[in-house]
């Protein structure tokens, strides 16, 4: 497995949050992430300021986004950057879906958009795209992960996927709108 770091300024994670996103990174193929250096885990503010490229036509704060992908550049290896403390606020925003955050399912869940949605930018790089490249690329790698996550991890839940995909439709869209990249 790949090593992951912590780095955050001023900020102490939610317990969860290291162990749901080392088990998700477990489940990938050790194949799939040959080339990644490492994931670290971190918060807004230990981010820095300015704004991302564009993404779908807009640029984001950097300190506002789930997650980046850094791609191998000069020598340096590939690595991912998680921002737990975003992913945690657009998930489980104050008041009555804070409670989410102790059923392990959604837990996972929301992890799981952010992490392998940047993974999926590894892949889209290393293996290639099951779609067109860039963010198209990594929401498909997102998805296929994803499904085969939930469906070994959460085989029991199998009958209740419909409702559970409403419900998680249902948050993201009351959730806002929060920027992978």
């Amino acid at each position: 497995m790949i090593p992951i770091f912590e780095n955050y300024a001023g900020y102490r994670p939610p317990r969860y949050a290291y162990r749901a996103i080392a088990r998700l990174l477990s489940r990938v193929p050790a194949n799939y992430l040959s080339g990644l250096q490492s994931v670290v885990l971190t918060n807004g503010s230990a981010i820095g300021k300015g704004k991302t490229g564009r993404v779908a036509g807009k640029k984001y704060a950097r300190k506002e986004c789930l997650g980046f992908y850094h791609p191998k550049l000069r020598g340096e290896q590939a690595w991912i950057e998680i921002v737990v403390d975003n992913i945690v606020a657009h998930w489980f925003a104050p008041g009555m879906l804070r409670f989410l955050a102790y059923i392990p399912p959604f837990r996972d869940m929301a992890f799981t958009r952010t992490v392998y949605h940047e993974v999926g930018h590894h892949l889209d790089c290393t293996i290639g795209a099951p779609a067109p490249s860039g963010e198209a690329a990594a929401e498909a790698w997102m998805k296929k992960l994803g499904r085969a996550y939930f469906r070994r991890r959460y085989w029991y839940l199998v009958p209740f996927l419909g409702p559970v995909q409403a419900i998680s439709k249902w948050i993201i869209g009351n959730a806002g709108d929060g920027a992978n990249n």
